[in-house]
């Protein structure tokens, strides 16, 4: 192949005009001497000043990796892959869908490696967000390929992963245990070190990762699950294993009552009660009120027209002033 340089000394052969006597006939003779050789300095003076700019260009692009226009449906997930479908409805990534949308495409290539035993499929490296959003829009995906190693895939999804969109600690832990059951790493001490996270965490995600199912599925979404839970929920189950599965068989049997992940979290860990508790204020004429304890919610409820305003006004003053006390 011709070499760039070689490409430009062929484009200024033949400025160097022939004289009168070698013009061809009936042609107009061509001036030649001292200010046609000036011209033809200046020209190739011209071409070497685009010759080491284009070669500087060239140098910002060595080593770098071919990209190339991939049909969305001939790339999987990676068998490591470690965002939830739920992740997926959040309004971050309808942002994303809508930018690439209106670009045309992902303007920033995801990686992907070839699948050895199909040479025209391919798995991703990174990008699972870039890729499904491709997906839904039928959109082709940009993509840089390398054949890389399991351990090295691992490695590039969890650290690109790090620096864009953040994973939930589930999320990471199903990760992490994933790629230890398959022993990409010998130890959570080889895991930690390789991909360059804090052993402590590394051990709280896992231990959300190990979680039963049914203490998983008690949260609207195991997205919602915290890194400074997951002792306290091992704990309750070290401590009231059937008592825990039974919470949360409970709770997940009736999400229609509206929950915060963190009260879930306090009924999980027998911090509170998910059946509200009652206790009856009795007087000589019967039960004239009740106290209501709901998920650490306290309530007084009295009979019709048992308290006046003026009882009315003065029990909120008590209550003013013991809460205050």
């Amino acid at each position: 192949m011709m070499s760039i340089k070689d490409r430009l000394a062929k484009k200024t052969e033949g400025l160097l005009v022939p004289n009168k006597s070698e013009a061809a006939p009936g042609t107009a003779p061509l001036r030649t001497g001292p200010g046609q050789m000036l011209m033809v300095n200046s020209l190739m003076k011209e071409s070497n000043e685009k010759l080491a700019v284009l070669e500087a260009r060239l140098k910002e692009y060595e080593g770098t990796l071919p990209v190339r226009l991939i049909e969305a449906d001939k790339i999987q997930a990676s068998r490591w892959a470690n965002r939830d479908l739920r992740s997926y409805e959040h309004a971050d990534f309808s942002a994303l869908k809508e930018e690439i949308r209106s670009a045309g495409g992902n303007v920033q290539p995801i990686k992907v490696r070839p699948l050895a035993d199909s040479p025209d499929r391919y798995e991703i490296v990174f990008g699972h967000r870039r890729h499904q959003a491709c997906l839904e829009l039928g959109l082709p995906v940009l993509a840089f390929v390398e054949a890389v190693s399991d351990q090295e895939l691992f490695k590039e999804m969890e650290r690109e992963n790090r620096t864009r969109a953040d994973l939930s600690p589930w999320e990471q832990g199903v990760m992490y245990r994933r790629a230890l059951n398959d022993q990409l790493f010998s130890s959570q001490e080889q895991l930690a070190r390789e991909i360059g996270v804090d052993p402590g965490n590394l051990s709280k995600a896992l231990r959300l990762a190990d979680l039963p199912e049914v203490v998983v599925q008690a949260f609207a979404s195991p997205l919602d699950l915290q890194f400074r839970w997951a002792k306290t929920l091992n704990d309750a189950l070290q401590r009231d294993p059937d008592g825990v599965l039974e919470r949360a068989s409970e709770l997940a049997a009736n999400r229609s009552v509206a929950q915060t992940a963190k009260e879930v979290f306090e009924v999980l860990s027998g911090q509170f009660s998910n059946s509200p508790k009652e206790e009856l204020i009795e007087m000589d004429g019967g039960a004239v009120a009740k106290i209501v304890t709901n998920r650490g919610q306290v309530s007084i409820h009295f009979n019709k027209g048992v308290l006046n305003s003026a009882q009315t006004k003065r029990l909120g003053e008590l209550i003013k002033g013991f809460l205050g006390a």
